[in-house]
């Protein structure tokens, strides 16, 4: 139970969380491409809503990093949920265009 503990309250779990987003978005895009790749005609659009929407839960885990830390940084914090913010709306806006 100790080392449970030790791994919440390490940064461990954010940046494991972030390295996974990364690593999905790599992987999506990549599928994404060789499927659009293999129809007559290639529509990338998909790729947009895809990376909008895990940049904005990427951002908010960055939020979460520097809102844990034993010095917190409310700059940092803030630029982060900022950025989780507009890239939402973002998002958003690209889905309502569909």
């Amino acid at each position: 139970m100790e080392r449970l503990t030790a791994v919440f309250d390490s940064d461990l779990l954010p940046v494991g969380i972030l390295v996974f987003i990364v690593l999905e978005a790599v992987v999506l895009i990549g599928w994404q491409r060789r499927r659009d790749a293999r129809q007559a005609s290639p529509h990338t659009a998909g790729v947009v809503p895809l990376l909008t929407f895990l940049g904005a839960g990427g951002s908010l885990v960055a939020a979460m990093i520097f809102h844990r830390r034993p010095d917190p940084s409310p700059e940092g914090f803030a630029v982060a949920m900022l950025c989780a913010l507009v890239i939402h709306l973002w998002h958003l806006a690209v889905l309502l265009r569909r």
